[in-house]
């Protein structure tokens, strides 16, 4: 079974015979990574004869878990392959073992998110607190942080009634201090498990208890990490644990595509893998197999431009292929249609829609090019998302606005109790029975009762209220701010803002945008915009997905290759995205760009578009495109000259001046209250008094503590 070495070039040959000691390989996109990795597990099953049960090769997906077990299976047989798993299911695994000495038992209950969410809803009906006083978001956040430092798992051992009673008195004003108090109190009280404890007990095990590591230790005596650019410190930690005995510890990824920071990924861990273990034999794998020279020119200069990098260049004995186009348009929708017009023409040469993906930097700049597929009869699914007038936050709003013209029942039941105003199911069904009683909508039935007994500690005289309000403005002002004043009179946004859903908000400002451009319109009423908006929401994309366009973010892209990609929405404070602002920030931007172009496999389009951005600011052709090198692109319009970068701005620090729940005061917004403090983006988000929304504020702002 000697024919998984035959396809392999000499480089990784190289990585799949150097069995012994630490092994570092750099595998550039496309460059036969995964055939590599599987060949390797196979050189060691197969050919030297190692025990499966002793390799243990860690990924960082399922998916990628199952792709290796199935490309083994074809090569080898049935082998036992449990131990080809992400580190997650691996730390589970070991936990059925030995969390006991964590005073845990075997069956204990591993939470998901709606677990741990439902647990902290239950802590804030105990502790009478609020989602408007406090978003369940910083709690989690809080909560991670703690439990980052590995301090906690002493109290969790130990935790019972009396004990916890003590330590919320110590947590004094502290309400999140208190919050994740009683948070590991539950924990140990159900015995739960949740997706951050499974990485740290397992550390926390593997480094303090010496023979259940000596016992790992034992058991796995290769260990293999595959996507290493996206591990984060614990558990690389982990893996070094496991294979300190026999010291085979074999990482394969690149450096160039860690795009997961905010997940814990550091690119440090992978170029500074060689002064951990100063033997460690490095193999670069930069013969690219997937795409044109003319796709890989831009993306080595781009990429060329980061300064954390281990240096190569990817190289192809690809035949050649067009250079990657470039279109600046003078607006998004021009932008959008560039983009459609082309998709029709790569189908009338014979493309499979299945063939085409479009990429962007986030969700909410699909819309534009949604609403230019379906005028075109394109068919396009969203991957790793939401059509977005499919998205919740923009039904939601929708509904709303319905509200003002039909005040249907399906958008009332949509949006009478969000946010919450106490009208939950048995209030619903008293509406229900009236209304058929009365053959009226529930709208009717809640104007008829909303003063009984029953409705009277309700939000239902307010929500009539805002309602009415509401329709006395439609006609007064423009369509895109009568929707703004319908989410700060029903308090939506500031939900929304509560919960830290800024994805959420940033769909819900596209959503104003394709308002406010509808408005130009000469036919333009509230009316005919829902009714677009309704035929665009019920077409059907379902169609056999060989011939329907995809669509999907960069990150979702990743590991994925299409014959011809489209990066959509090149500019800046798009991509990079204006919520990156710092060196380091501004390398992963630069990374995730190099993912999305090294995607292309034949045909490379790329876009971006004059006019103005959701904070209202000109836009300007992302700095990646002339990082990229106009001699390397096929340039259809212009390429104007590169606006200079925005120098840091003055006053600017790296700590904050203030707390969450600090009250500050403005010179010009007056008193306000800080809701959260972001380190990373150097900002504070604030709520003033006299302004509806919240506000985001550099560190640098002129505020002072409130007197």
């Amino acid at each position: 079974m000697m024919n998984y070495l035959d396809s392999l070039n000499t480089k990784q040959l190289e990585a799949v015979q150097t069995t012994e000691g630490p092994v570092r390989v750099l595998a550039g996109a496309g460059s036969g990574k995964t055939r590599a990795l599987t060949a390797r597990y196979c050189y060691l099953a197969d050919l030297l004869g190692v025990d499966p049960g002793a390799i243990l090769c860690l990924t960082f997906t399922n998916k990628a878990a199952a792709e290796m077990k199935q490309r083994i299976r074809r090569l080898l047989g049935d082998f036992d392959l449990a131990h080809i798993c992400t580190f997650h299911s691996f730390c589970v695994r070991m936990l059925k073992e030995d969390i006991h000495v964590m005073n845990y038992p075997a069956n204990f209950v591993l939470m998901d998110e709606e677990d741990r969410t439902d647990m902290l809803q239950r802590i804030y009906t105990d502790m009478g607190i609020t989602l408007k006083e406090l978003p369940v978001k910083r709690s989690v956040d809080y909560i991670g942080r703690r439990k980052a430092a590995g301090d906690y798992l002493d109290i969790l051992m130990e935790l019972d009634n009396s004990r916890m009673q003590k330590r919320l008195e110590e947590c004094g004003d502290d309400v999140l201090a208190a919050i994740y108090t009683r948070y590991l109190y539950e924990q140990k009280k159900n015995y739960a498990v949740d997706f951050d404890d499974v990485i740290i007990f397992a550390h926390h095990i593997l480094g303090t208890v010496p023979h259940i590591l000596r016992k790992w230790q034992d058991r796995m005596q290769y260990v293999m990490v595959d996507e290493f650019q996206d591990v984060s410190p614990r558990q690389y930690a982990i893996a070094r644990m496991i294979a300190g005995l026999h010291r085979n510890i074999f990482i394969v990824g690149d450096p160039d595509q860690t795009i997961y920071s905010w997940r814990g990924a550091d690119v440090k861990l992978f170029l500074n893998f060689d002064k951990v273990y100063p033997d460690a034999r490095t193999v670069v794998l930069n013969e690219n197999y997937r795409s044109t020279p003319q796709i890989l020119a831009p993306s080595n200069a781009l990429i060329a431009k980061n300064t954390e990098r281990y240096p190569k260049e990817l190289f192809t004995r690809c035949k050649d292929g067009r250079k990657p186009a470039y279109f600046h348009a003078r607006n998004e929708q021009e932008e959008a249609r560039w983009v459609a017009d082309t998709v029709r023409s790569l189908l009338k040469e014979g493309v499979d829609g299945g063939d085409i993906c479009i990429l962007y930097r986030a969700h909410h700049l699909s819309r534009p090019v949604e609403d230019a597929l379906i005028k075109q009869e394109i068919p396009y699914k969203i991957f790793s998302g939401t059509a977005f007038y499919a998205r919740r936050e923009v039904k939601d709003v929708l509904a709303y606005m319905r509200m003002l013209v039909t005040a249907d029942d399906m958008a009332f039941i949509r949006t009478v109790n969000t946010p919450s105003r106490k009208i939950g199911r048995q209030k619903m069904a008293a509406l229900r029975r009236y209304a058929d009683e009365e053959g009226c909508r529930l709208y009717d039935a809640l104007t008829a009762l909303c003063t009984t007994p029953e409705f009277a500690r309700t939000g239902a005289r307010k929500y009539l209220k805002i309602i009415e309000e509401a329709r006395e403005l439609v006609g007064t002002m423009s369509l895109g701010d009568l929707m703004q004043r319908v989410m700060d009179m029903s308090g939506y946004e500031e939900m929304l803002r509560g919960l830290s859903e800024w994805e959420r908000l940033d769909n819900l400002a596209e959503l104003k945008r394709a308002i406010d451009e509808s408005g130009r319109d000469d036919d333009a009423s509230l009316e005919i915009f829902l009714a677009r908006a309704a035929l665009i929401a019920n077409i059907d994309r379902d169609s056999n997905d060989s011939q329907t366009v995809k669509l999907m973010t960069v990150h979702s892209a990743k590991g994925m290759e299409f014959p011809a990609v489209f990066v959509y929405g090149l500019s800046e404070g798009a991509f990079p995205s204006r919520r990156s602002s710092g060196p380091e920030e501004i390398e992963e931007e630069r990374r995730l760009a190099y993912v999305a172009l090294t995607r292309a496999r034949r045909l490379l389009f790329l876009s971006d578009s004059d006019g103005f951005g959701h904070d209202k600011n000109a836009k300007a052709t992302s700095r990646f495109v002339y990082e990229m090198g106009a001699h390397n692109l096929d340039i259809l319009t212009t390429l104007a000259p590169q606006a200079p970068q925005p120098e840091p701005m003055a006053g600017a620090r790296d700590a904050a001046a203030f707390d969450a729940g600090d009250d500050v005061e403005h010179p010009v917004f007056g008193h306000g209250k800080i809701l959260e403090v972001n380190a990373a983006k150097q900002n504070y988000t604030i709520k003033f008094d006299n302004i509806p929304t919240a506000r985001t504020m550099r560190f640098g702002a002129p505020l002072d503590p409130a007197k």
